[in-house]
């Protein structure tokens, strides 16, 4: 059965996918609490890691999974060319 992203989970995919290379910190994740973050780890939509900028702090970053779930395509699927990319209408995972 598939999970429906609550809109605070949207919310916290989107934050997590304006940075790509580096886990975010919770001090640039203003707004998404723990639970959230801990729900998308869970789904496999993001995961954990040492930062690279903030001396190895705790941090978030969006996973492959989670651009199939906001996009349908991996982020290396989106910029490998073709018409612009707009966010699904219903993200849920898996994909329904």
């Amino acid at each position: 059965m598939s999970h429906v992203l609550t809109p605070r989970e949207r919310r916290a995919l989107e934050k997590l996918s304006e940075d790509q290379r580096d886990f975010l910190i919770k001090g640039q994740l203003v707004g998404v609490g723990a639970l959230t973050l801990q729900t998308l780890v869970d789904l496999g939509l993001a995961e954990t890691g040492p930062s690279k900028r903030y001396y190895d702090e705790r941090g978030w970053r969006i996973t492959d999974d989670g651009w199939r779930c906001m996009y349908g395509k991996t982020l290396k699927g989106m910029m490998a060319g073709g018409a612009p990319h707009m966010p699904l209408k219903l993200w849920s995972w898996p994909p329904s």
